[in-house]
């Protein structure tokens, strides 16, 4: 997969479009539809791009502008209506059960082609990233623990994230959805959410995180950086 990587002005400039597009209007529910508008336009494929703008607010000293993106994610929490992207969901499909002979009719275009895939939040999405095999490389150790606290750190600028992010993600863990996570991806998820619901700072959530065990990835997946 051939990526454009945009340079450090090229993100600043996006970054400030987006905070200036939430900042004209006072209306919640229409900032919602502005940043799910910016991940439409971006394109499923390019969910990363729109973490990295988000990186970069993160980063700044700008907290009005920390405080307007993450209640703006705390307006989606209560929404259900996360502007999320999408990973294949790899093993998601598995054959038909059938007592007798395999038809061959049973095997759908799912199963031959186009890979479940569900669309993820920015929390879920990093974890399953560097967790399961998608159709992207998997989010390196350190990317994913650095790119999560930074993460964090942003959506606690609103007491609806910080309150209902959590709950978001232990409610997953503890949900076996159809080839959404596998099981090590739930542990991550449910670590995520214990630490954070405790009020510990984004760095040691992004550690417990880390800390509930390396799931050993197959030699020949190709490790990348956020």
């Amino acid at each position: 997969m051939n990526e454009t990587v945009p340079t450090p002005q090229a993100l600043r400039a996006a970054a400030d479009r987006l905070v200036s597009a939430l900042a004209a209007h006072s209306d919640p529910e229409y900032r919602l539809t502005v940043l799910k508008r910016l991940v439409r336009r971006l394109g499923e494929e390019q969910y990363p791009l729109f973490l990295r703008v988000l990186g970069v607010v993160a980063e700044s000293d700008d907290e009005r502008a920390q405080r307007l993106l993450a209640d703006t994610f705390g307006t989606a929490l209560r929404r259900m209506d996360m502007p999320g992207g999408a990973l294949s969901s790899w093993g998601a499909t598995r054959l038909p059960e059938s007592a007798g002979p395999l038809d061959a009719s049973a095997l759908s275009g799912q199963f031959f082609g186009a890979t479940p895939r569900r669309l993820l939040g920015p929390v879920e999405y990093l974890t399953v990233w560097h967790l399961q095999r998608t159709q992207r490389g998997a989010l390196g150790a350190a990317a994913f623990r650095t790119s999560l606290a930074r993460m964090i750190a942003l959506l606690n600028r609103s007491d609806d994230a910080r309150t209902l992010y959590p709950q978001k993600l232990a409610a997953d863990a503890q949900n076996e959805l159809e080839g959404a996570y596998t099981r090590a991806t739930r542990d991550r998820l449910a670590a995520i959410a214990a630490a954070w619901k405790a009020g510990r700072s984004p760095e040691e959530v992004a550690q417990a995180a880390v800390d509930v065990g390396d799931a050993e990835h197959p030699r020949d997946w190709v490790m990348r950086d956020l």
